[in-house]
């Protein structure tokens, strides 16, 4: 049986044999998927707790190739694709064009295969289903040490981003700092909400949009948020956007995907965050889920020993 709501949430668009696969998985396993993956003639493969794993039918999971292995057919990636678009393909025209599909959830289902010259996705060879789950308590932390300002959460992928993010925001809007805080979140995604279905606290708006930058300007022109929070900054006019909130004392709370404090430093767009002075402190993700948590200043991180 399935345990976990967050799992549950995307089954509609699994074929049979893959849901069956995935209700005799452990219920240890289930609370801890973050990603389906299915590849045209390749084994099914989950992503759990940062590491792949591939599924056998009776719900065992191995590290390598092994007998009994869930092996992904045309028919399979054509069911799921079809499933996702609601038989409706055109619906999600614009959203293919970009690589993904919005689930029921509010999560992007990730989608590769050949890109026509109008930029239409066709011959679908590989889809990725991503579980938004909320982890209420997993941003005590990092509450404990927040300091007020503006935050950068950075880590690489699949280390729990936005899981962390979305805590914090539901915290703060409740709260938990010491006051309630008005927070504006920006969800060019859907996942940080989950599409509206999961809790970011009693003070919290949600404004979902594609520009990122745009959002942000309309949420402090008519929302007057203490925080305006949203996942990455991807461009310039993004940072802008964040320069403009913070010299109008509205601070930030983002994210930035990163494998190491070198990435950090040196990456265009995370350096000119971090001298913009928008950010007070980072929350650096280690690569292994549970692993140790480091939160330091933007002017640690550049002393000659930060590494």
């Amino acid at each position: 049986m399935i345990t976990n709501d967050a799992l549950s949430n995307v089954l509609y668009a699994l074929p049979p044999k893959i849901k069956g696969a995935l209700f005799n998985l452990s219920p240890t396993v289930q609370q801890n998927i973050a990603e389906i993956r299915l590849r045209k003639n390749l084994p099914l493969s989950l992503t759990v707790q940062g590491e792949t794993v591939f599924l056998k039918s009776d719900g065992q999971t191995c590290f390598s190739l092994c007998n009994g292995l869930i092996y992904i057919t045309e028919n399979d990636i054509n069911e799921c694709f079809y499933l996702l678009c609601d038989d409706s393909v055109f619906a999600h025209e614009n959203e293919l064009k970009e690589g993904f599909i919005i689930m029921k959830n509010g999560c992007r289902a990730g989608v590769c295969g050949r890109l026509s010259g109008n930029g239409a996705m066709q011959d679908i060879s590989s889809i990725n289903l991503r579980i938004s789950r909320e982890v209420k308590g997993c941003a005590n932390e990092i509450l404990n040490r927040y300091g007020g300002g503006g935050l950068l959460i950075a880590g690489p992928p699949a280390s729990g981003k936005t899981t962390l993010l979305r805590d914090f925001i539901r915290q703060l809007s409740n709260g938990q700092h010491g006051r309630i805080s008005r927070i504006a979140v920006i969800d060019s995604r859907g996942e940080i909400s989950g599409g509206g279905q999961l809790d970011l606290g009693l003070a919290t708006d949600v404004l979902q949009t594609d520009n990122k930058a745009i959002g942000a300007e309309i949420a402090l022109r008519t929302m007057f948020p203490d925080y305006i929070a949203f996942d990455e900054i991807g461009n310039i006019n993004e940072l802008n956007t964040v320069s403009l909130c913070f010299s109008s004392g509205v601070k930030i709370i983002t994210t930035a995907h990163i494998e190491s404090l070198f990435d950090l430093k040196n990456r265009q767009i995370t350096r000119l965050l971090l001298e913009s002075g928008a950010i007070d402190q980072v929350v650096v993700l280690p690569k292994i889920i549970g692993g140790k948590i480091q939160i330091i200043t933007p002017k640690e991180l550049y002393r000659e020993n930060a590494v």
